[in-house]
């Protein structure tokens, strides 16, 4: 008994010192923060943020493992082709329809690094960016921004991307609600 609750303990431990710092993703907080000075008045207020790196990413992998639910083991696939995630979703206040935002400055030094812009896009109040950065070929990372007069969403995912696709489009096949077909 007395060993069980040691392992406990030292799981809680390892847990806590994991998880240090990866509720927060500076790097997400600066773009928000560059598109707010181009947005007079505007003002997004931080509903969630979470940054996972390599060791959060086994954690999880190692939990999902001892969960018995089969449709929970699809998960630990995808989290082995993923290095690190960053996603931060803010409540948008004050951000009229139609605002003219340009591409975030750190998106656009982001080029200078070997990223790539995939999409640049407004439509009905929305912006979206999407670069991407490969390497022989292969997607290694993607950052995506979506902005609407109600919500700022980031995301900056790394890892093995090309495989995390074609899995995702063996299993899904038709992603047509995202322009995408597979098979």
């Amino acid at each position: 008994m007395l060993a069980k609750r040691i392992g406990t303990l030292v799981g809680v431990a390892f847990l806590l010192t994991s998880l240090t710092g990866c509720l927060w993703a500076p790097e997400l907080d600066s773009v928000r923060k560059d598109i707010e000075r181009q947005i007079p008045d505007a003002h997004f207020e931080k509903e969630f943020a979470i940054s996972l790196g390599p060791i959060s990413l086994g954690l999880a992998r190692t939990i999902i493992r001892l969960v018995p639910d089969a449709d929970v083991h699809e998960a630990r696939e995808y989290l082995g082709d993923l290095s690190k995630v960053q996603v931060a979703v803010y409540e948008a206040n004050h951000v009229p329809r139609g605002a003219e935002v340009r591409t975030p400055q750190r998106f656009e030094s982001l080029l200078d690094e070997g990223w790539e812009m995939a999409i640049k896009a407004r439509e009905h109040g929305e912006s979206i960016w999407v670069m991407y950065r490969s390497d022989d070929d292969e997607i290694r990372e993607v950052y995506i921004i979506v902005l609407d007069p109600d919500e700022l969403v980031l995301v900056k995912v790394r890892g093995r991307l090309d495989r995390l696709f074609a899995k995702v489009m063996e299993e899904h096949g038709d992603l047509g609600e995202l322009g995408i077909r597979g098979h």
